[in-house]
């Protein structure tokens, strides 16, 4: 074929390529909530030349149906404000393959979507529990939300509940989603975020479910006081509930108060931190994370400044080496802590770090910044029934005045490059091994915890070197 030719035929496919991009691109469901319905089923609605649809739940059920017949690539726009005066919900969108972009109409201004009248979540993905009765995909789910504004939902904006993938090497795409929230405000709500697997009591692959906060902000939110978490009748379900699955980025978190829940509870869940803010809240005694049976914590850019609270995170049975790299400034810690306190029968402690039933051995858990205008009145590390190997060398910033900096119960302790002589009582607890490597202290470090061996560059102290002074 002449060159020229060739040429020519070579723009003639690139130009067809084009066109049906720009085709699958423009496949837009319009959908508003103030026009009167003029349509009879939700198949003639949404589409250019058709009327809007006048529900969620239509516009979802069109986007399922054009995944399986022509387009895995559809988006919906949604026209003005949905003001609370009656349901509003996508329904269960499990059945839907491919990409699907939820949007306000307008890029420039953020639409408002009140849950005042819902009694159901704003999003469910939910497999049948009879597997044969649910459309299998080949490909990745993904939704994105863009330019909404949630306010007054007491339901969970975005419920997950399906068969997790086991496969820790491979994901199959029926069990691949990623929920992307981008330039959201979330406000006077409860619940934003449960993900629960149908399949219990399994090791669960954490990139195949993935969810991140982009640019998104929370305000004045507070504990749920209608929805339990799952298998409970007595503790509340936090706004973020988060099991076999991962938040690769998380929010900010603004003005809010959480009386009876942690603000994130992560049970086999991967949790990891973006450039945001947590700033102006009150966790009265519950923790701002929770993490539990194992996942992964990672922490490196988050600001945390002028909240009232007594834990930070509450580790249990935890193994994987969390990162934990915030700044702290002008907090309240341990005014709020309440005696008996707990979450789903994990007992609360009057500790910034709550490490219980885990192995941290190189947790370098002060390579944070924490900075001297800080208010504290607890211990800065409760450790039960655990090890944790901690290096203060990577310390950033003058050290914290706790009121004690380690209380250990059960557990083993080695403690680097630490000056213990803060404190009148640096060590509390009982029945502990305790190593010490280039600390500086006294003979008070031996005085507060009661049955424990103490150690000094690997050698055991012989109690009879300070059992006299600890007695007086």
């Amino acid at each position: 074929m002449h060159k020229g030719l060739k040429f020519l035929f070579l723009l003639v496919v690139l130009l067809f390529l084009f066109s049906i991009e720009f085709t699958v691109s423009q496949n837009i469901i319009s959908v508003n909530y103030n026009v009167p319905r003029n349509y009879s089923s939700f198949e003639e609605c949404g589409l250019n030349g058709e009327s809007v649809c006048t529900s969620l739940e239509d516009a979802g059920n069109r986007a399922i149906l054009l995944s399986k017949t022509s387009n895995p690539i559809n988006y919906i726009n949604i026209i003005g404000n949905i003001n609370g005066s009656t349901p509003v919900s996508f329904g269960n969108l499990y059945n839907y393959c491919g990409k699907l972009y939820i949007r306000s109409s307008d890029s420039n201004a953020n639409i408002n979507i009140d849950g005042s009248s819902s009694t159901q979540a704003f999003l469910t993905i939910q497999e049948a529990d009879q597997p044969n009765s649910t459309f299998p995909c080949s490909t990745q789910r993904l939704f994105q939300f863009q330019y909404l504004n949630f306010t007054n939902w007491d339901q969970t904006i975005f419920n997950i509940n399906i068969n997790h993938e086991t496969d820790l090497n491979s994901v199959n795409p029926s069990k691949n989603l990623i929920i992307n929230i981008h330039l959201v405000n979330i406000k006077s709500s409860s619940s934003i975020l449960k993900i629960y697997p149908k399949n219990l009591s399994e090791n669960y692959n954490l990139q195949a479910i993935k969810v991140a906060f982009l640019s998104t902000i929370a305000s004045n939110l507070k504990s749920s006081s209608i929805l339990f978490s799952p298998n409970s009748t007595i503790d509340y379900l936090p706004p973020i509930y988060l099991k076999g699955a991962s938040v690769i980025r998380t929010l900010s978190l603004l003005d809010s108060t959480f009386e009876s829940t942690p603000f994130i509870f992560s049970d086999q869940g991967g949790l990891s931190s973006s450039t945001s803010i947590v700033s102006n809240n009150s966790f009265t005694s519950s923790p701002f994370i929770m993490a539990i049976n194992g996942g992964t914590v990672v922490l490196p850019i988050l600001s945390f400044t002028n909240n009232s609270l007594s834990t930070f995170i509450y580790f249990s049975n935890f193994y994987n080496q969390p990162l934990i790299e915030v700044t702290f400034s002008n907090n309240l810690f341990g005014n709020f802590y309440y005696q008996n306190g707990n979450f789903m029968n994990y007992e609360y402690e009057n500790s910034i770090i709550v490490i219980k039933d885990s192995d941290f051995s190189t947790f370098d858990l002060l390579g944070y910044s924490i900075l001297n205008e800080n208010t504290i009145t607890n211990d800065l590390i409760f450790v039960g029934n655990s090890s944790l190997l901690l290096d203060n060398s990577v310390l950033r910033s003058p050290m914290i005045v706790p009121h004690h900096i380690f209380n250990s119960i059960n557990s083993s302790i080695s403690i680097i490059n630490f000056n213990l002589t803060i404190n009148d009582l640096p060590i509390v607890g009982a029945n502990s091994n305790i190593h010490l490597f280039y600390s500086v202290f006294t003979n008070d470090v031996y005085c507060g915890c009661q049955g424990c061996s103490f150690y000094i560059q690997s050698n055991l102290v012989d109690p009879a070197e300070y059992s006299s002074q600890c007695s007086l």
